[in-house]
């Protein structure tokens, strides 16, 4: 191997390890905080490693100044980090229909120690996104999320990338999903606890010496809990969907970004 070739096969790997970085930082599973640091550089490092033979077969760096290497550079993070923010809008969207569920049933003041955010979420949120990890993990999400990066590579060349605000507003625009989806999975709860307060009011103004906030919360409880139950059957349907939404921005971001 020349110098020219090894130089090449370096500069290829220490972009390929920056893209796959950015990719790691908000990734579901992947990100979440307590797989140390070291772990994520070293899964990083060795994805870098598998796809350096393709590359060095496909690509060749072209001879920058130190300072346009340094703007690549950030280039790459950034595309990593764009394609995970994508796919990790799902996670968000199950935490925000799990908060807005546990808003209307009356569990918004239980609070639980969230290890990937490193704050307080209400419970109802905690169990829709372990819920909707788990069945991520089970329709094998991740591996459908490392095929499309390692796409990535031949779509996006590592010297190939552009960045423009019509990229940036696709993601904002995007970004809309947690709460138009959010409020869509949480809207059979809030539609029965709609009518439960109605149906209170009512009985409210007939029987006024009976407790209505006392029998109210409890009727609260028991309705939310069973129209949780009856979503749960259609949680795997829900995060196919919003994961092929994802997929689907993936390769839209990716074609912009060629």
């Amino acid at each position: 191997m020349t110098e020219a070739a090894f130089l090449n096969a370096v500069g290829l790997f220490l972009l390929g390890l920056l893209r796959f970085s950015g990719f790691f930082l908000y990734t579901p599973v992947f990100a979440e905080t307590f797989i140390p640091a070291q772990v994520k550089a070293g899964i990083s490092a060795i994805c870098a490693l598998i796809i350096l033979p393709h590359l060095i077969s496909t690509q060749t760096l072209p001879l920058l100044s130190i300072p346009e290497y340094g703007v690549m550079a950030v280039k790459e993070l950034a595309l990593g980090f764009a394609l995970s923010y994508m796919v990790m809008v799902v996670s968000a969207t199950m935490r925000m229909a799990g908060g807005i569920i546990g808003m209307q049933v009356g569990f918004s003041f239980v609070q639980v120690a969230d290890p990937s955010s490193n704050q307080g979420l209400g419970i109802v949120s905690e169990f829709f996104q372990l819920a909707g990890t788990l069945v991520f993990l089970v329709i094998g999400g991740h591996l459908m999320l490392l095929e499309a990066f390692f796409k990535s590579f031949d779509m996006v060349p590592l010297a190939g990338l552009v960045i423009n605000g019509g990229i940036v507003e696709e993601i904002m625009l995007y970004t809309r999903m947690i709460f138009v989806c959010g409020l869509q999975i949480s809207m059979p709860v809030v539609a029965i606890i709609l009518v439960g307060d109605v149906a209170l009011g009512i009985i409210a103004r007939t029987v006024p010496k009976m407790n209505i906030f006392q029998l109210g919360f409890a009727l609260k409880i028991i309705a939310g809990l069973w129209v949780m139950m009856v979503i749960m059957p259609y949680l795997n349907d829900i995060v196919k969907y919003l994961l092929g939404l994802s997929m689907e921005k993936v390769y839209l971001l990716l074609g912009e970004m060629a």
